[in-house]
């Protein structure tokens, strides 16, 4: 989705009332085509399941090639983790959800592609850094620090330049791979940097404890290329509007509000059918191909005929609990950002659940929230979480005001799949990668490379130029 849902927000729904949720049944036997009417059955070459960044750059490079396509989206709109409010009163666009991007080739093509001027990112935001529990002030890493992070760091990406796109590990993994990001920041003496890099990558969850390797995946060389060279967003901070655009030229492409009730992807005619359902209507989709690009969590998987392998494979991913907002403030002051961090933890993580940052927009008054939870939480918990986080920032910083309006509310749960150690170095991506292609399925999303949309995009390509396109040919 962008880069970092963090202090730069640079990463980049609507709520159950708590994300404990269990799995529709799944439905088996063969469809019956016989009981859909000609009118009622869309005949693709791809389906695409799922429309945010993955399934919609997909669907639009599908076309480019010729290519057939359907897109089955639950929500009402395409972009995923993209979040944008428009200010009724200036008419202004607030992107509390992904927000910058990497001056990247794939990012100008797509822009491009929906004549939507891109512009430099700009950021001149104040930042604070502290524990919002106690109101102790953090010490930020001195660019010394930061120089020494930055040269060691780039060091070690280098050494596994197949991180690029994707998880094609070698086998055996790579044993500083495995380590927990902790242990691999001590290993390289890198503490010193833990004050600025720790905001940038606290989104995560527990990453101190997490396999190195998904450090790298999400904190790339593009990502720290970037940091020093720059990002950047729409002219009119609009990023919606690329997934608008995408939506008209769609057109009826696009099932919005819509969900996969009955799949059968081993019909002895070499074609996958499945029955999808858009308010009272159900119609039947017959396609060469289909497309996963949701994440691959068992509880996403209703209405498909679900593999013992890929149960396997699904179940072992753990993830956290990520929930973007935007809330109307009054008394804070302009451009600033603040940082929750855990002053008493060795590597200053806050405590969770909590506000991982909060900063200003461009509208007075509104600003963006991240909270985060190692659980699931209902809307009404959230609320209550995010109340309390900003009680704190006003009594710690000195700022007077009561008044708190949520505007928008988002849940972007499951973030940030992961498996353990243990199973990436006993082979879990090599079977994962294994999976694409298997039934005429594909897969692609944030799980398959980081949550990053330009890396999202340049993997989902890599997806279609290396196997998609050739299976259709």
């Amino acid at each position: 989705m962008g880069f970092f849902h963090n202090v730069l927000s640079l990463l980049m729904g609507v709520f159950p009332q708590t994300m404990a949720q269990t799995a529709p049944p799944q439905m088996e036997g063969r469809i019956d085509v016989s009981k859909y009417s000609p009118f009622d059955i869309i005949t693709r070459d791809v389906c695409i399941i799922g429309g945010g960044p993955a399934g919609t750059h997909a669907a639009i490079r599908l076309r480019q090639h010729n290519k057939s396509v359907v897109v089955v989206e639950k929500q009402d709109r395409l972009g995923g983790q993209t979040n944008t409010y428009i200010d009724p009163e200036s008419g202004r666009a607030v992107d509390y959800g992904v927000t910058y991007f990497q001056n990247l080739s794939s990012v100008r093509d797509m822009f491009e592609h929906f004549e939507i001027p891109l512009t430099k990112a700009v950021f001149d935001y104040k930042m604070h850094m502290f524990d919002f529990r106690t109101g102790t002030p953090v010490q930020d890493s001195s660019k010394a620090e930061m120089a020494a992070f930055t040269e060691k760091y780039m060091a070690q990406l280098a050494e596994y330049p197949y991180l690029k796109t994707g998880f094609d590990l070698p086998d055996p993994v790579p044993e500083d791979l495995l380590l927990t990001f902790g242990e691999f920041v001590r290993k390289y003496d890198m503490m010193p940097a833990v004050g600025q890099i720790g905001g940038w990558i606290n989104a995560l969850g527990d990453w101190q404890n997490m396999p190195t390797l998904y450090i790298m995946k999400y904190m790339c060389a593009d990502i720290m290329n970037g940091v020093k060279t720059g990002f950047v967003r729409p002219a009119d901070h609009n990023n919606s509007a690329l997934y608008d655009a995408a939506r008209k030229e769609l057109g009826e492409d696009a099932l919005l509000n819509s969900k996969v009730v009955q799949m059968n992807r081993d019909d002895s005619n070499g074609w996958v059918y499945m029955t999808v359902q858009s308010g009272s209507q159900t119609r039947l989709i017959r396609a060469k191909k289909i497309i996963v690009a949701f994440p691959p969590h068992l509880d996403n998987f209703g209405g498909f005929d679900v593999s013992p392998k890929e149960k396997e494979l699904f179940s072992q991913f753990q993830h956290i609990y990520f929930y973007p907002a935007l809330v109307r403030i009054q008394g804070i002051p302009d451009n600033v950002c603040y940082i929750n961090r855990g002053a008493d933890h060795p590597f200053l993580r806050p405590q969770l659940p909590g506000i991982l940052m909060m900063r200003t927009s461009d509208v007075q008054g509104l600003c963006t929230v991240h909270f985060s939870s190692r659980s699931p939480l209902s809307e009404e918990q959230v609320k209550a979480g995010i109340v309390k986080g900003i009680s704190s920032i006003r009594e710690t910083q000195g700022i007077d005001g009561t008044d708190l309006e949520f505007v928008r509310l988002a849940n972007h749960s499951p973030y940030q799949m992961t498996v353990s150690a243990d199973a990436i170095a006993h082979g879990f991506y090599q079977e994962l990668n294994a999976l694409q292609g298997e039934r005429h399925t594909y897969y692609t999303g944030a799980t398959f490379d980081s949550h990053n949309t330009p890396q999202i995009w340049n993997f989902t390509e890599q997806l279609l130029q290396e196997q998609i396109l050739k299976s259709l040919e």
